[in-house]
């Protein structure tokens, strides 16, 4: 099975996997599979990442670290404050939400880390 073949396979079971989960928490059905959609495009994204440019992961230096801090930051304070206990909405929706918001963030970083990778690269 080529490397290319494994992330994807890990990709769709991280999907299935977030897609089922929240809609059993939450029971709506779109917030579910695009959540679900966005943890398995990042984890499928990472894999291949791993696999096709392993001399490029970072250091554990402040200079590495800082933009990866940054953006951990600020996704984590959009999922917990930004969807806060104080909105209108049940728990489980709320829970959902914040995932939702997590996988983007997600999928944003590695996205732009594999864009950065190829041009770099090419």
């Amino acid at each position: 099975m080529s490397h290319r073949t494994v992330s994807s396979v890990v990709g769709f079971l991280v999907a299935i996997l977030v897609s089922g989960g929240l809609y059993w928490l939450v029971g709506n059905v779109g917030l579910a599979v695009v959540t679900g959609i966005l943890w398995g495009t990042g984890a499928t994204i990472t894999l291949s990442m791993r696999q096709q440019y392993p001399s490029h992961s970072t250091g554990d230096a402040w200079k590495d670290k800082r933009w990866t801090g940054l953006s951990a930051g600020l996704v984590t304070l959009a999922a917990t404050l930004g969807v806060s206990p104080t909105l209108p909405v049940s728990a489980e929706l709320r829970l959902g939400l914040g995932f939702l918001v997590v996988g983007v963030g997600f999928v944003g970083y590695t996205a732009a880390t594999m864009a950065e990778l190829e041009r770099k690269v090419a």
